[in-house]
């Protein structure tokens, strides 16, 4: 089972052969996808009746470029931190998505459908340019050609470095300016000093909290990150990732077979369900405001699931994307 995954895996250890660990993550390297991930969160948002109108926001996991930050700079946001932890992103690529971005707020285009993106998730209701979250007035104001000038800045001034070390994180996190628009990106990040306690308003991520190894360290570390009231946004993909021809085949691996597919590769996906998460954000101490969970029946069954993952739930079962809107008490 998984014999090709297998010698993928293995291969990610050999001397020259490490290319296979970090590969492009796919996805962020379209202005349109980025625009459609962006305008997702803020319907999900405005849909649960919280403030659509967060000044600082951090994100997990860009991917190849920062694109969906930009979206939210371009829409009124004014500090955006981005947190991977491989360094994908390099000026001139986010430069060019940049300037596709702006023509496509400009326009007002309608958001990117699964016809377009397949597996883009949430789904929507309509895919029309939402204005009554994002009105002229809003736009005029973000989209004045200052303004843009100034994020233009920012991206140059704050993105394509190297990987920021461990023991200058802090510092480079606090780097202080004049200008308004701030843009803080860091590769690997491994400390939740790099952003402030209670500084930030929202925090999202597009299929990436699967991915993460130390999922109960993370949630701690956006709680802290989060001010009261302040809120995170995740669209979560629990599928195989193409590592087994089932949508779910990733829970009939044994531990040692993951480990082997595993290799040294710096993420693949942490196999945890749905359950796993929802359970973790609410001990942490936030509060569910929203999910919308997607389900598939099409997957092995349970009597083929690995001994780690016997007892998995039949909701956890036959989930395979969820998005989770959570809140921090005030």
């Amino acid at each position: 089972m998984g014999f090709k995954h297998i010698v993928k895996g293995i291969a990610t250890c050999l001397p020259g052969l490490g290319g296979f660990a970090c590969r492009k993550t796919g996805g962020t390297d379209s202005a349109r996808y980025c625009y459609s991930v962006w305008l997702r969160h803020l319907v999900m948002i405005h849909r649960a009746g919280l403030d659509i109108r967060p000044k600082v926001v951090a994100e997990l996991g860009p991917g190849d470029s920062i694109g969906t930050g930009l979206a939210a700079l371009l829409t009124g946001v004014r500090e955006y931190y981005a947190l991977d932890v491989v360094e994908y992103a390099n000026t001139q690529a986010n430069l060019n998505i940049f300037e596709e971005l702006v023509s496509l707020f400009s326009e007002r285009r309608p958001i990117p459908g699964r016809d377009e993106f397949p597996e883009i998730t949430p789904q929507l209701n309509s895919c029309k340019f939402p204005h009554e979250i994002l009105t002229d007035e809003d736009l005029a104001e973000a989209l004045a050609p200052s303004r843009i000038q100034e994020i233009r800045n920012a991206l140059l001034r704050n993105t394509g470095v190297s990987p920021v070390r461990k023991e200058n994180m802090a510092e480079t996190a606090m780097i202080r300016g004049k200008d308004t628009i701030k843009i803080r990106y860091f590769a690997p990040w491994y400390d939740s000093g790099v952003i402030e306690p209670e500084s930030v308003d929202m925090i999202f991520s597009q299929a990436v909290l699967e991915h993460v190894e130390n999922l109960a360290g993370t949630y701690e570390a956006l709680y802290r990150w989060l001010r009261p009231g302040g809120f995170m946004s995740h669209q979560i993909d629990f599928g195989s990732h193409g590592l087994s021809k089932h949508w779910n085949g990733h829970w009939a691996y044994s531990d040692l077979t993951w480990r082997l597919i595993k290799g040294k590769r710096p993420w693949l996906i942490n196999r945890e369900p749905y359950s796993t998460h929802r359970n973790l954000i609410e001990k942490t101490g936030f509060e569910i405001a929203g999910e919308l969970k997607a389900d598939d029946m099409s997957g092995i069954n349970r009597n083929r699931l690995a001994a780690r993952f016997a007892d998995i739930t039949d909701d956890d079962c036959k989930t395979i994307t969820a998005y989770v809107l959570a809140r921090k008490k005030a």
